[in-house]
């Protein structure tokens, strides 16, 4: 399910499993045996990379998906690091933001109610905000 967060970022879940695959890697590059060779290396370093970009991935394929345009996700393609992308984030979210003033996103919080709205009353099978009504229920309030 995906968690609504009150920072305009990832989630504390998602900033947590990161983490924590930085710190299991690390951990794994202390055990590395010694007689790796540069293709083992590479694939390995390659395996960490998309351990430590499934919170970025979660994020523009599962809670952005809807409302996400071209553009942004042009512009997303185009970013090489995690603090690029971190920024970007953060960016998405004020641009929607419709009064910036407070301290709370009112757009970005409704978007996760309905998300989790969906998940609760549109599962079958597959999670609700994929499910047909939940397409729609998030698609009439984005008009998308």
């Amino acid at each position: 399910m995906l968690l609504p967060s009150g920072a305009p970022q990832l989630s504390p879940q998602d900033k947590q499993d990161a983490k924590k695959a930085a710190a299991a890697a690390a951990q794994a590059q202390k055990d590395e045996p010694k007689g790796l060779t540069p293709k083992e290396k590479e694939k390995q370093r390659k395996a960490l990379q998309k351990e430590l970009d499934r919170p970025f991935e979660q994020w523009l394929k599962q809670d952005v998906v809807y409302i996400i345009t071209d553009e942004e996700k042009q512009a997303w393609k185009r970013l090489a690091t995690a603090e690029e992308r971190e920024s970007f984030i953060e960016q998405f979210w004020l641009r929607r933001d419709p009064s910036p003033d407070t301290p709370e996103n009112e757009y970005k919080e409704e978007h996760y109610r309905r998300i989790a709205y969906a998940n609760e009353h549109f599962a079958s099978g597959i999670p609700g905000w994929k499910a047909d009504r939940g397409k729609i229920y998030n698609h009439v309030r984005t008009g998308r």
